[in-house]
């Protein structure tokens, strides 16, 4: 198992970050919606969300007293993620915009790949074998897959520490 220390995996997710995400241009949310199930795109082109179902698995994340709901979608890389639950991670903020957590072992990364991240989306980033919960408006780099949502309000995670263990489990 291949371990990074918490201080050079910060360093390395920001250094990343700031690198290829800026503040979007003004943006609106738009409220959740249900969508229909599609298929992921064999390509590894860069797509937009639509292309991996948000229908799925219920999962729930706690962070001491803070309960946020989420779903995850049927891509393999999420699938894989659901296979691993409960698990309890170190989650850390980067840049005011998202959590970062770094997993023991990499899931199977099939795509698709897209870049219209919006907040509230739950990410795999294969290059550090990590996955992201972005909370706030972003633009990103095109090797994202989404795995699925937060549902909940997304305003909790301003009063989240910085660093936080995240306990993620089915329901």
């Amino acid at each position: 198992m291949r371990k990074v220390p918490t201080a050079l995996a910060i360093a390395l997710m920001s250094t990343i970050t700031l690198a290829a995400c800026s503040p979007a241009a003004d943006q609106t949310t738009t409220p959740e919606t249900t969508s229909t199930t599609t298929s992921p795109s064999a390509t590894a082109e860069p797509s937009t969300p639509a292309a991996a179902s948000t229908e799925g698995t219920a999962i729930t994340l706690t962070a001491g007293e803070v309960v946020m709901t989420g779903t995850l979608n049927d891509t393999q890389v999420a699938q894989d993620f659901a296979a691993m639950l409960p698990v309890t991670l170190p989650w850390f903020r980067n840049s005011g915009i998202e959590y970062i957590t770094e997993l023991p072992a990499p899931l199977t990364e099939t795509g698709p790949f897209y870049t219209d991240v919006q907040p509230g989306d739950i990410v795999y980033y294969n290059p550090l074998d990590s996955i992201t919960i972005i909370y706030e408006e972003t633009v990103s780099v095109p090797t994202l897959t989404e795995m699925g949502e937060i549902t909940s309000d997304l305003s909790v995670f301003d009063d989240l520490p910085d660093e936080v263990d995240m306990l993620v489990e089915l329901g």
